[in-house]
């Protein structure tokens, strides 16, 4: 098994989310963060509008999914299918190992965890 958590811009959020559930992902978890990356960060007005100020941070959102391992090259396809612009900053995916998974409603584990 396999954790796919991808960090994209917020406004890309509906459109990522939507990608991997269509992919065959059974479920998303959706985390507002900050970031620093490659991407421009926007100018911010302050003082009533009259000066303008770098923001620290671009306001992202992480997204987690848990699937199969035959499933991830799909779902990062779509993915980056639903995620690029083609400017720095679009985000990244990040896959990592999963040992074990345990849905504690239905006390299974493993794939019928999912």
């Amino acid at each position: 098994m396999k954790q796919i958590t991808t960090i994209v811009h917020v406004d890309k959020m509906s459109q990522v989310v939507s990608s991997i559930r269509e992919a065959g992902a059974k479920g998303v978890s959706v985390t507002e963060v900050n970031g620093q990356g490659s991407g421009e960060r926007p100018m911010i007005r302050g003082g009533r509008g009259t000066t303008q100020f770098r923001a620290e941070f671009n306001k992202m959102v992480s997204i987690m999914t848990l699937v199969e391992d035959s499933q991830v090259s799909t779902i990062a396809d779509a993915i980056n299918g639903s995620a690029y612009t083609g400017k720095s900053g679009d985000g990244i995916i990040v896959v990592t190992n999963v040992d074990e998974v345990i849905n504690i409603a239905a006390k299974s584990a493993g794939s019928k965890a999912l």
